[in-house]
């Protein structure tokens, strides 16, 4: 029986358009930067084969990281009305690589009344896909990883290693992540969906 549904956070629950304008603003601002439109195409690339779109591009133009700013991060339209509505049903928890300060994030969002587990990479001290990060989840929530879902926006980060500990997926195509190829997974995620909103009509 499904108990548990763990999530991500960006790009699944929280837009991040407007943090990925800003940091890549910021980090053209260095000298020897490429034009945006040369630094976005690079990113687009390396989205397309299931890799973290914007270290690559830094790394292969030898540019320095720009902090990320949780200013800009806003919920996707209708994210709170469904997780009010999953939250009814099943446990809800988070596995996600966030940088310190996450549960306050998420109260600033007005969503942390929802989740009963937060798990993420800071507080850890382990990163996503390490299958650690998710034997902790799951043994804190004392739940089998067959009666649970992950749902995120990163095959590399979120479906795969679900896939590798027998969890069940659902893959969101938002986000960089969402222009991932499905080509080199080990086995294709239960269930697609274009929009988070969409998981109602699922689960």
């Amino acid at each position: 029986m499904m108990e548990w549904l763990f999530m991500d956070i960006g790009s699944t629950l929280v837009d991040e358009e407007q943090c990925d304008k800003y940091r890549i603003k910021e980090t053209l601002k260095q000298e020897k930067a490429p034009s945006r439109d040369e630094f976005v195409s690079r990113m687009n690339f390396y989205a397309t084969q299931n890799k973290d779109a914007y270290k690559c591009t830094l790394k292969e133009f030898g540019l320095n990281k720009v902090k990320w700013n949780c200013d800009y991060e806003k919920l996707y339209e209708g994210t709170y009305e469904v997780l009010e509505l999953l939250h009814q049903r099943f446990k809800l928890g988070i596995i996600a690589n966030q940088v310190l300060g996450t549960e306050k994030r998420l109260y600033n969002l007005g969503i942390r009344c929802f989740f009963d587990l937060i798990v993420t990479s800071a507080e850890e001290k382990i990163s996503k896909p390490d299958l650690k990060i998710y034997n902790i989840a799951l043994n804190r929530a004392n739940c089998s990883p067959s009666n649970a879902y992950m749902i995120g926006d990163r095959l590399d980060n979120d479906i795969t290693p679900a896939i590798k500990i027998v969890m069940k997926t659902i893959w969101v195509k938002q986000g960089w992540g969402g222009m991932g190829s499905l080509d080199e997974l080990p086995k294709k995620p239960d269930v697609i969906i274009s929009n988070f909103t969409d998981i109602i009509n699922y689960i």
